[in-house]
């Protein structure tokens, strides 16, 4: 079906009608923007056909830039014994998010490397503390491939790590790791990160435990349009199977290109952002 044809039926539909991914590839490779934004704000207003968005104030840390993953396109991370390297102190962190306070922020987005120094007790210390002072504060801390990190430093699974921080008072999951869900892709510029099964999984058992989760997509490693579509295929099935369950599974999807300057993938020069 044509990319004008896919649009109009959107458009047309009463109901909630799916895009397939031969749909996705057709309008990733052909629809205009315009006509494309256009068809996405018309189903946004069906389905909330008041005029308000909503949002929230929130702040990143990054509480260390250790890191052993070795990502080509990360320009963050360093390895351990690097003399940049850096793990911010408790008071550090309290400071950044009392900052956050004073500006009537709600939520923080930790991450930092995975950082085989740290025992699981900085972290379950940490977010207790954080939970005590900020009270107000929604604690999004540590992305699926840091949880990974931390059960293969305790011999714990990564589902009694979730399990412990939850109780300690964490939130929620960042979406970080995710980049492009495609084993091919990421054998490519990350290939220590893993299967893209393991990001998913992980997120799985945070959504089953109650965490608040979100999703995220970075694009211009030079993946195809299919590449694309096949991660938002993935997502939009592990959605599927989570929103059954009546959980809220990804509350938020975050895209943006990757960023080519001082880092291994930059080099390279292969980036298509």
């Amino acid at each position: 079906m044509a990319w004008s044809q896919i649009l109009e039926r959107v458009k047309s539909s009463n109901t909630i009608w799916r895009l397939s991914v031969e749909d996705c590839i057709e309008l990733y490779d052909n629809a205009p923007l315009h006509p494309l934004m256009a068809a996405a704000h018309y189903r946004r207003i069906q389905h909330n056909p008041t005029n308000e968005v909503t949002y929230l104030v929130d702040r990143n840390i990054n509480y260390t830039n250790v890191c052993t993953i070795n990502c080509q396109f990360c320009s963050f991370y360093r390895p351990p014994g690097h003399d940049e390297t850096y793990t911010q102190s408790y008071d550090e962190i309290h400071g950044r998010i009392h900052e956050l306070e004073d500006i009537g922020g709600s939520r923080i987005l930790m991450q930092g490397g995975v950082n085989p120094s740290l025992e699981f007790d900085w972290y379950i210390k940490l977010i207790k503390e954080l939970k005590d002072q900020h009270p107000s504060i929604d604690l999004d801390c540590f992305s699926p491939i840091e949880i990974e990190g931390i059960a293969e430093v305790t011999n714990l699974s990564t589902q009694e790590v979730l399990v412990r921080l939850k109780e300690a008072g964490m939130h929620g999951l960042p979406g970080g790791g995710a980049e492009m869900l495609v084993e091919d892709v990421r054998k490519d510029v990350s290939p220590k990160k893993g299967h893209p099964d393991n990001w998913l999984r992980v997120m799985k058992e945070a959504q089953l435990l109650g965490l608040t989760t979100s999703a995220t997509n970075v694009i211009g490693f030079g993946e195809t349009n299919a590449d694309r579509v096949q991660h938002l295929r993935r997502i939009r099935e592990q959605q599927d199977e989570v929103r059954k369950l009546n959980l809220p599974g990804f509350t938020s999807f975050i895209a943006w290109p990757v960023q080519l300057e001082t880092n291994t993938f930059g080099k390279r020069n292969k980036g298509q952002n």
